[in-house]
């Protein structure tokens, strides 16, 4: 079970945002995939695979759920990025702590301010800010004031993951 302690545009289980990928990867250990480049290789597909297979028996939920945004000629947008079991890592221009992107996952045990997440359930979480934004057609809601993102992709409550952001991110 991965435990993920939030203090809202501070820090991570204590690594503070602004840290080093090596910080990065001293924290959340060294079963990551960093994409450097952007298309995906054999490779890169297969881990992927495997993962979404992973989160596919942990939650319950259809494998499709976790690949239907993969094929052959995938191609991620950012450079800087480290993918996790559990989250994603994504990192600035200057290779530095950015963001945190947490898969939601029955095996998450999720605390944000002392809050217990672990349920990712929407208004929980819609609870950790007063100034959520609803966006693309009602699929996401993002506070700007505390850089988080909340993603519902099939336009309902049920969350599939959230992003905590140091300060600025959203304006990066």
């Amino acid at each position: 079970m991965a435990k993920i302690e939030i203090s809202i545009l501070k820090s991570v289980n204590g690594l503070k945002f602004g840290s080093d990928a090596d910080s990065v990867h001293k924290t959340f250990g060294k079963r990551f995939k960093n994409y450097e480049d952007k298309e995906l290789s054999a490779s890169s597909m297969d881990f992927l695979m495997k993962t979404a297979k992973e989160f596919a028996e942990m939650t319950g939920r259809p494998l499709s759920d976790f690949t239907k945004y993969l094929d052959e000629s995938s191609e991620f947008d950012v450079d800087l990025r480290d993918f996790y079991p559990f989250a994603s890592i994504d990192y600035d221009e200057r290779e530095r702590f950015a963001a945190i992107e947490i898969y939601s996952d029955k095996n998450t045990k999720l605390i944000v301010d002392g809050i217990d997440c672990s349920s990712f359930d929407l208004e929980t979480l819609l609870s950790l800010a007063d100034d959520f934004v609803v966006e693309e057609n009602n699929t996401s809601y993002t506070s700007y004031s505390k850089q988080i993102g909340i993603w519902c992709p099939d336009g309902d409550d049920r969350v599939e993951c959230v992003l905590f952001g140091e300060e600025g991110y959203y304006q990066q």
